[in-house]
């Protein structure tokens, strides 16, 4: 075994970041040294596995990309199922055996890394073309919907970007990388926007309904964001049976036939009230609909004259309707298909705003910064936080999303910033390792590889002090959990192995 030519400051950065993730559960009190224990046992295993797989060859693992993304797929599938899949804080997100529990998801990031990295240098020069990108699209959209469907969103958010990056190292057309962001941005956006729009309608709503009928407006003020669902499907009222009676009421309540026209003759009531040109148009399936058959004829017709033309400019045009059709109908079908969770809207919306949400997320977050900020430049030391301590601690699930908050308390601004020191020169060297990579597919695998330990960092970092919404992607090495830790070493020990590979003729 070539261990001695092994990228040890990476394993060191890796290795480190662990350890003060360690450290600070340790000092979470009882429960945290518990998280300690078991988190050190995930840690001696992930060593060993990336230790090992830092000497199989990662052609070998290419050879075999097509069935372990196969396997990632299965394994989101049968995640699905009601007694095989295990349902924890409403996703039914985790495989148990007994004690033993992991997450698919994690696995399948790894999979679709290691597959479409394979299929892109297998299509090197012909993937500048945009006919080209419809089966990277299809191998992203697999596990986004499946993922979604447990749901968990923040997990099938992260494959967006990663497919953006690997379409660009792997020489995809920068325009068409533009295009793909414009369109994933207005298919999460567009139906975010009119979700919070509702949202900040109830109190509106509430208010009005107080002089025409009070018992509907108790209903809507007991159910808040949640009135919605029953408004759009009120069959949902009559197959409630877990729900407290209180919520039971006001569910059929708001679903009987004349209170739901009262409910919508009030909706637009405020809505003359409150003009909103861009609401009022993205929610307008007609208009959207119009649109759309009006920018298909423009795409079919320029591209016809294009092909007898052959004018740039017409080519253009195509182009252009295209990506507009695009930004309109995947939010379109979005909105029809998926329908956001009352906790998943004000995950979104609180982290604007978190003083007006007094619970769930703005709680979070709120309570996150001044943690965070409790540590000040040396922190309160190892073992000395009291944010995490009892049985209802100050920052609620702080061993997983928001860890880091924990490092700022215990260790201050030198902790936290020797904690992205050693994340981000991970993050470096895996740069460094796919432009050093002897191949193609060394290069596009450890810059998709990388770009997971990136997109991780980022977002919990920014979910920590407020610049993202909460949507639960645990920090890299330092965050609780066994699936995330194996993962991420398992990553890095095919990152080792490619920046070894280099030094080999053969």
């Amino acid at each position: 075994m070539n261990f001695y030519r092994i990228d040890w400051l990476s394993v060191t950065c890796a290795s480190a970041a662990a350890i003060i993730g360690i450290l600070v559960l340790y000092g979470g009190g009882t429960y945290g040294q518990s998280l300690a224990v078991k988190k050190m046992i995930w840690f001696t295993i992930g060593i060993i596995i990336m230790l090992v797989l830092s000497q199989v060859n990662y052609q070998i693992i290419g050879a075999y990309a097509a069935i372990i993304y196969g396997i990632g797929i299965f394994l989101l599938l049968i995640t699905l199922v009601p007694f095989i899949g295990t349902k924890i804080k409403g996703a039914r997100s985790w495989i148990r055996f007994y004690d033993f529990g992991f997450q698919p998801t994690e696995i399948m990031k790894l999979a679709f890394v290691i597959f479409l990295s394979k299929y892109l240098v297998l299509k090197e020069t012909e993937i500048d073309k945009l006919k080209e990108l419809i089966i990277p699209f299809l191998l992203t959209a697999i596990p986004v919907l499946l993922i979604a469907l447990q749901p968990d969103l923040g997990s099938a958010v992260i494959f967006l970007p990663l497919l953006l990056i690997l379409l660009f190292i792997g020489g995809a057309n920068v325009s068409v990388i533009i295009g793909l962001v414009l369109i994933g941005f207005f298919t999460l956006f567009i139906p975010m926007f009119l979700e919070y729009h509702k949202f900040i309608m109830v109190d509106d709503i509430v208010r009005h309904l107080k002089d025409i009928d009070y018992k509907l407006a108790d209903a809507v003020r007991v159910l808040n964001f949640e009135v919605w669902q029953y408004i759009e499907n009120p069959l949902l009222a009559k197959g409630s049976k877990d729900l407290s009676a209180l919520i039971q009421w006001s569910a059929e309540t708001v679903s009987s036939e004349e209170n739901i026209v009262l409910f919508n003759n009030v909706v637009e009531k405020i809505k003359i009230e409150n003009p909103s040109f861009l609401r009022d148009f993205l929610s307008n399936n007609t208009t959207i609909l119009v649109i759309m058959l009006i920018l298909v004829l423009i795409y079919g017709v320029s591209y016809f004259a294009h092909f007898l033309t052959r004018k740039k400019w017409i080519k253009k045009l195509s182009t252009v309707s295209l990506i507009v059709f695009l930004c309109l109908s995947f939010p379109f079908v979005f909105r029809q298909v998926f329908k956001f969770k009352p906790h998943q809207v004000v995950r979104i919306v609180s982290f604007a705003n978190p003083e007006k949400f007094p619970k769930g997320a703005g709680y979070q977050l709120r309570h996150s910064l001044i943690t965070i900020g409790s540590g000040q430049i040396s922190g309160k030391g190892l073992f000395k936080g009291d944010m995490t301590k009892g049985d209802t601690p100050y920052l609620p699930e702080w061993y997983n999303d928001f860890i880091f908050s924990v490092v700022g308390e215990q260790l201050g601004f030198i902790g936290t910033s020797l904690t992205i020191l050693f994340l981000f020169t991970l993050v470096l060297r895996g740069v460094i390792i796919a432009i050093q990579s002897k191949d193609d597919y060394g290069a596009v695998l450890a810059g998709g590889l990388t770009a997971i330990f990136f997109f991780h960092i980022l977002v919990n970092l920014g979910i920590t002090i407020g610049l993202f919404p909460v949507t639960g992607l645990p920090l890299i090495f330092v965050s609780y959990g066994g699936s995330n830790m194996i993962s991420s070493f398992i990553a890095l020990g095919i990152l080792l192995n490619i920046n070894m590979r280099r030094h080999i003729n053969v």
